[in-house]
């Protein structure tokens, strides 16, 4: 009883949440419902043929070790808290974009920061922002940071494309850019989420750190998603409260919207929707983990990520560790025994054969 109230409570706050953030998404720009016929079939035909759905190396090409900046900040108890900063270097899947996608010239660099022991070989979970949570600060908080450094683990906090010190458009948190209403910035980004997450493992792979994983909450989910699909040298990967489609979860909240029905009478469906993001969709994609490694966590009254949309990914990672809490993509009922259950299944997992790319 007192579970299925919590979850009506944040079904509550989801929905109110939800018309702040379709607010927040337009200011990214009016989405283009009534793109010519023309440039939506080169748009499908460079995002949405079968090569990069089934071959996701080529789309998400492996970057090099970067060169990264390293900054200290503050003494930790056996360790340090670092900021990192690294070129990108990223280059655009639609060759004629990358021009105008270097012209963001914050989003040029990428950014992390690092709660790292003395000494080498630590496990390591990199954890990836939500959408509009572009603060190291929050990610702190959302993380429970120490609580995980605390455990043992070193933790490392990604920070999204056009977020936080990334973002052009000037707001503090950044999320109006990515994912925005444009769909070849949102590829691109989604491309260059992956390509900086993975110079980022590389980079503390080569500094000596133990085996790396992946955790993220909502865009940072469908991050962590994508890169258990991507990365066979991960050792775990995490998706809380996914987001698991961005064709879906535009169609689902966009429902009573003029906006879809204008892009409706402009010949767009959830079909060609799908077929325009499914280069990056983890519905799409076969994970290169086994599934014993990867882990879902979910909210019951969940109404941004709803629970159906999650349970397609749980079908699709069929054999891996799901677990379900009271309350929704706002309010976490329980969030001490839900990262309880993240560190069990983390610390449960045997070391791994050494894998290459």
């Amino acid at each position: 009883m007192r579970g299925r109230l919590q979850s009506q409570l944040g079904s509550r706050a989801d929905q109110a949440v939800l018309r702040v953030m379709e607010r927040l998404w337009l200011t990214g720009g009016r989405p283009q419902t009534d793109v010519d016929a023309t440039e939506r079939r080169e748009a499908l035909r460079l995002y949405g043929e079968p090569a990069p759905v089934r071959d996701a190396r080529s789309f998400f090409a492996e970057p090099p070790a970067p060169q990264v900046d390293v900054r200290h900040r503050a003494r930790l108890k056996r360790g340090r808290r670092e900021q990192l900063c690294w070129d990108s270097g990223y280059r655009t899947w639609d060759r004629h974009y990358q021009a105008e996608y270097d012209g963001y010239g914050r989003n040029r660099t990428a950014w992390a920061e690092a709660w790292r022991h003395e000494g080498f070989g630590r496990r390591t979970i990199v954890c990836v922002n939500a959408w509009m949570t572009g603060s190291f600060a929050l990610q702190r908080r959302l993380y429970t940071a120490r609580r995980l450094y605390e455990s043992g683990l070193d933790v490392v906090l990604f920070m999204l494309p056009f977020h936080g010190p990334r973002n052009p458009a000037g707001s503090r948190f950044g999320g109006q850019l990515f994912p925005g209403t444009s769909p070849r910035r949102t590829n691109e980004a989604f491309g260059q989420t992956i390509w900086d997450l993975r110079s980022l493992l590389a980079w503390l792979q080569a500094e000596g750190s133990g085996p790396v994983g992946v955790m993220g909450m909502s865009l940072g989910g469908y991050t962590a998603a994508v890169a258990a699909s991507v990365e066979p040298r991960l050792d775990f990967a995490v998706a809380m409260i996914p987001l698991v489609s961005v064709a879906d979860l535009l169609w689902t909240h966009g429902a009573k919207n003029p906006l879809r029905q204008e892009a409706e009478a402009n010949g767009f469906t959830l079909e060609v929707l799908r077929s325009l993001y499914s280069a990056h969709s983890p519905l799409e994609l076969e994970p290169v983990l086994p599934r014993e490694r990867l882990m879902l966590v979910a909210g019951q009254g969940d109404r941004i990520c709803p629970p159906d949309h999650v349970e397609k990914l749980r079908a699709h990672w069929k054999g891996s560790r799901v677990h379900w809490f009271d309350g929704s993509h706002i309010l976490h009922f329980g969030r001490r025994q839900l990262f309880n259950e993240v560190l069990d299944f983390v610390e449960g997992l045997p070391a791994r054969p050494e894998t290459t790319p």
